[in-house]
């Protein structure tokens, strides 16, 4: 759509390693629009923290985009400039562990502080030096988004060091850092995977009401559905480097159409009848099977899966799948 924000298009990227070419994203493609988060769902080693960090313009070692491209606001970010000078001002990052993330010996405030003195905000003067007056500018922010987040007493949380905050409070923080440049687009790699059941829910309602106030576009990395329930108004699904199916939410929670979605799906506590998985391991990118990629372990599979990458059709719901058996298009 036009008026998306963040769009990845067919995007093809495979890493040179000791072992051979690893083909980790396969022909990936979804978009995303102002105030609008959108959840991405797969099984560990489907290609999720690749795909973020190319958008962020830092691919692995020994990457190469083979096709396909990313952009924001019309923008390439597979062009380094221009993704170096957006990243931590236009795209903020929310980091999987609050524990491993702030570095324990400078308080929060300087660390947090120093993020907005390299990626500063819209309206900073460009060039010159770094002035009390900007550093007071900035700091006057960070207290902003810290009250935003529910930071009790943010200034003098500013001046504390990270052991002296909760998992909770420290995910807060980090939340506040990543809106404070007052970014259009946040990256959330899977931020609340080191939280308690009480606190994820805490900072999943407040990641869910800051993107509508602030009206910024999130992408929301989980392997998790009923957190994807929570928060997400779309959902793209991957396995092993492909998308295999996106919708609404309600879409793909109340009827999956791809295998694997509804394979996932059955996996999940509140909808398994019995301990189950998927049969099967996710395929090596090394040598990942021609065609579907999900045929090996898809109890639909015939031989035609096996021949031919099945395309991402757009559906007469508005839902894509790439899947031969799922043949309505509108």
């Amino acid at each position: 759509m036009s008026d998306a924000i963040l769009s990845v298009r067919d995007l093809k990227l495979s890493v040179k390693g000791d072992a051979g070419l690893a083909q980790i994203l396969d022909h990936v493609d979804f978009s995303i629009h102002p105030g609008e988060v959108l959840g991405l769902v797969g099984e560990s080693g489907c290609g999720k923290s690749t795909l973020i960090r190319s958008i962020m313009g830092l691919p692995p070692k020994g990457a190469r985009i083979e096709s396909g491209s990313v952009t924001f606001k019309g923008q390439s970010l597979m062009d380094p400039k221009i993704a170096q000078g957006l990243r931590g001002r236009e795209i903020g990052f929310i980091p999987q562990d609050p524990f491993q993330a702030f570095n324990p010996v400078f308080t929060v405030g300087d660390q947090i502080l120093e993020i907005l003195r390299w990626s500063g905000l819209p309206d900073d003067p460009k060039g010159g030096r770094y002035t009390k007056e900007l550093r007071a500018k900035h700091r006057a922010r960070l207290i902003e988004v810290l009250h935003a987040v529910q930071i009790p007493d943010p200034e003098e949380a500013l001046t504390r060091f990270p052991h002296q905050f909760s998992g909770g409070q420290r995910q807060r923080i980090l939340i506040a850092g990543a809106l404070a440049s007052r970014p259009s687009v946040i990256l959330a790699d899977e931020p609340t995977t080191a939280l308690d059941v009480t606190t994820q829910m805490q900072i999943l309602r407040l990641l869910r009401e800051l993107a509508k106030d602030f009206n910024v576009a999130m992408l929301f990395v989980t392997h998790d559905f009923g957190v994807v329930a929570q928060i997400c108004d779309r959902v793209t699904v991957m396995y092993a480097g492909q998308t295999v199916e996106t919708g609404t939410t309600r879409q793909i929670i109340d009827a999956p159409r791809h295998p694997y979605t509804g394979m996932l799906m059955a996996c999940h506590p509140e909808r398994a009848t019995e301990i189950t998985g998927i049969p099967g391991q996710v395929s090596s990118p090394l040598t990942p099977p021609p065609g579907c990629r999900f045929a090996p372990r898809c109890p639909r599979a015939t031989e035609a899966c096996t021949t031919a990458r099945p395309g991402l059709d757009r559906r007469a719901d508005g839902r894509r799948i790439a899947c031969i058996h799922e043949k309505e298009v509108a």
